[in-house]
């Protein structure tokens, strides 16, 4: 399907794409009026149904900046709220680009449930559509589901939340996900958050899946590569490092660690993220051998940066 033929979008209820305007400042959120996710957010895992912290609550006292690039004086890790880390990810909105942000963990971890964080966060600032790759159909995601984009002809959108998601016996098209999302941009100057819940799904160790018909170029990368400036972002997830295509790793600014061990860290360290003190950080971090309720534990990772010396939990 080319671009010329995507189905159209809507930006909310009432409004064509054509009427969101192309300057910066329309997606700050002091200035535009969000709904917000359609409806509650699920549960933290271990926690009562329906719960979700507010972004402004903090755990511990920390407060980074988001430029700040300084070395803890005493090494020494501090507990800090995750909105102070999704404050720093989310910086590229006030300027009117799209962000690039990773999150990598064992499965059970909280990666999901940080980025329901993150869609909700992106909806409040910005008039862009978000939507989700739910690759591994999984429940929890809010918004109109589809089975494929094909769907949107007929059944056009009617909020800023969509929720692509599988049929029981076929494969979800991610990269006619990325022919979708590219449209918006350039069609229709809709901006635009994906979440590629599992962005492993779209590679094979490392490289785009071949790509018949599409002159063998992953329109996923060219989303990575080519979007930023058009307002696309890209949230990826994924379990394996080895498993991120290198257009995921070299455009991503910030990336969202839970607990790693091994070769993940290694090849952290050989992408520019990670340093010998934040290797031994994250591979103490919460995981499986504790209860749901007290995992959620992350490090805020920025290429070639040092890091920050804290860790974050939603």
């Amino acid at each position: 399907m080319s671009n010329h033929e995507m189905p159209a979008v809507r930006m909310d209820g009432r409004n064509p794409p054509r009427s969101v305007p192309a300057s910066p400042s329309q997606d700050r959120g002091s200035q535009v009026q969000s709904p917000g996710l359609p409806g509650p957010l699920p549960a933290r895992p271990g926690g009562p149904p329906g719960q979700v912290p507010p972004l402004s609550r903090a755990r511990g006292t920390c407060a980074p900046s988001a430029d700040s690039d300084g070395i803890p004086p005493s090494g020494a890790r501090r507990e800090c709220p995750g909105s102070a880390a999704l404050a720093v990810c989310l910086a590229p909105l006030a300027s009117g680009e799209g962000f690039r942000l990773g999150f990598l963990g064992d499965p059970g971890s909280g990666k999901s449930y940080a980025a329901r964080i993150v869609a909700q966060e992106y909806l409040r600032r910005s008039r862009g559509l978000v939507a989700v790759a739910n690759s591994k159909g999984e429940s929890g995601w809010t918004g109109e589901e589809y089975a494929e984009v094909a769907e949107l002809r007929d059944r056009p959108n009617t909020g800023r939340a969509l929720v692509f998601t599988p049929p029981a016996t076929g494969d979800l098209d991610l990269e006619e996900i990325a022919v979708w999302q590219w449209s918006c941009a350039t069609n229709h100057r809709c901006r635009s958050l994906v979440i590629w819940d599992e962005i492993a799904d779209a590679a094979v160790d490392g490289e785009w899946l071949d790509c018949e018909g599409r002159d063998d170029v992953s329109r996923i990368g060219r989303c990575f590569t080519h979007g930023r400036r058009l307002g696309m972002s890209e949230l990826w997830g994924a379990q394996y490092a080895h498993q991120v295509p290198r257009e995921a790793y070299e455009t991503t600014s910030c990336l969202c660690v839970w607990r790693q061990a091994g070769n993940a860290l290694r090849i952290l360290r050989t992408r520019g993220y990670a340093d010998p003190a934040v290797e031994a950080v994250i591979a103490a971090l919460p995981g499986d051998d504790v209860p749901p309720a007290d995992r959620g534990e992350f490090v805020l990772l920025r290429r070639g940066r040092p890091w920050d010396g804290c860790t974050y939990r939603f």
